[in-house]
């Protein structure tokens, strides 16, 4: 079956078209399920927005630093796992519901939306798992048996290699929520094969895209944040602080809900047979 080449021009005006036409119901779940979330990470575990740096002596191996803040980041997050992962859970569900109610079919309430992802999160944590461990047996194995026998230049490039073979997965599988969420898919195993078969011959132009739109949304995202963090810091140090969090909650709600809803016009667009497809379906 020929899949549809992805316009992305298409694709950003539908974007457009669907948060426009979806306003109030968008805002209300990304308040709830993306805002609320960010903001209480930030209140909660400032450690994670501000990680502290290592101890050491200046001019210290960089490597070792570098090891030492890892360390930190990961007893911040071994300390604070039950919270983070309640949190996630929640963004989860948000996620879920969001490509629920932008469905061309039925045109379901936020209620609705919300039951729908209730019920996908099952399958969509069974899909994550089954694709973390592919990649990890794929990916992590070789570049750990690589790591520990081969010299160091080859251990570079199979890293470098590994990371490529990362990014092309996380593109294959970039349509796995809105299989579940908006076609109803319930079988983890037939949401990946799926994803994969919609993403057929648009692997790059999907890639270029969500470059060049994370890319122009996190320069947007910085300058806004810091130009307000300027002018926050001026209320002194306990206003700068919930207001850098809102702020921080913020964007990232409205990274999150552009992310989500170009994932889903990208499904919607791809999601639909070629003509070539269709006469051969006819035939």
């Amino acid at each position: 079956m020929t899949n549809r080449k992805l316009d992305m021009g298409k694709a950003w005006t539908q974007t457009t078209a669907l948060i426009g036409s979806n306003r109030d119901t968008i805002s209300a779940i990304a308040g709830l399920f993306f805002f609320l979330p960010s903001f209480a990470s930030a209140l909660l575990v400032p450690e994670l927005a501000n990680p502290p740096q290592p101890s050491g002596p200046s001019g210290a191996d960089p490597a070792v630093a570098m090891r030492a803040l890892l360390s930190q980041i990961t007893a911040i997050y071994a300390a604070n796992w039950p919270l983070l992962v309640g949190l996630s859970i929640v963004q989860f569900v948000g996620s879920m519901s969001l490509f629920a109610l932008l469905t061309d079919r039925g045109h379901p309430t936020v209620r609705e939306a919300l039951a729908t992802g209730l019920r996908s999160i099952p399958t969509y944590l069974g899909a994550q798992v089954l694709t973390a461990i592919g990649a990890a047996v794929a990916i992590g194995f070789p570049i750990g048996l690589i790591t520990a026998l081969a010299p160091p230049a080859a251990a570079v490039l199979a890293v470098l290699a590994g990371l490529v073979v990362l990014i092309y997965l996380l593109i294959k599988f970039a349509l796995i929520a809105p299989v579940i969420a908006i076609e109803g898919e319930r079988n983890p195993i037939s949401a990946i094969r799926r994803s994969w078969q919609l993403t057929k011959g648009n692997s790059f132009r999907i890639l270029l895209f969500l470059f060049l739109l994370i890319f122009t949304i996190g320069i947007i995202a910085a300058l806004v944040t810091g130009t307000l963090g300027l002018v926050l810091s001026a209320f002194g140090e306990p206003v700068a602080t919930i207001g850098t969090d809102v702020v921080g909650g913020l964007v990232n709600a409205l990274f999150t809900v552009i992310i989500l809803v170009v994932t889903a016009a990208i499904h919607r667009q791809l999601a639909v047979a070629s003509p070539e497809a269709l006469a051969t379906e006819f035939e």
